[in-house]
């Protein structure tokens, strides 16, 4: 019983315990910046939804909250959301920015001229 209890405590499933339900996500460039299109339906951005830069990563965590209805059947899960999805070298942080509507987040965050990709040849 120990052992398990041991395993139970340990750092990586400590870490998924925490981890919340994924969020499905897009990234891409445009006009020198990367954005990030995060789908977050029936959240109250608010207050529900916090955007923060680590060590050249992006984290979104949203949290879903149930309004404890009576109800027959449920397929929305509620609860804690989360996605960490790593920026481009060189991209700034400092001009992170974030816009949401019709459930959709977006993060932008612009990116230095060197990382920016070529733009497309036009015939």
């Amino acid at each position: 019983m120990r052992t398990l209890d041991r395993i139970a405590r340990s750092a990586p499933l400590a870490r998924l315990r925490q981890a919340g339900r994924p969020i499905r996500a897009e990234d891409y460039v445009e006009n020198g910046v990367y954005v990030i299109r995060a789908d977050l339906p029936g959240v109250d951005p608010d207050r529900d939804i916090d955007v923060s830069v680590h060590g050249g990563t992006v984290e979104i965590k949203a949290i879903r909250r149930d309004d404890f209805r009576a109800r027959t059947r449920t397929e929305i899960p509620y609860g804690l959301y989360r996605k960490v999805i790593t920026l481009p070298a060189g991209a700034d942080a400092g001009t992170l920015t974030t816009h949401y509507r019709d459930g959709v987040l977006k993060v932008a965050i612009a990116l230095p001229e060197a990382a920016r990709p070529p733009a497309p040849l036009r015939r």
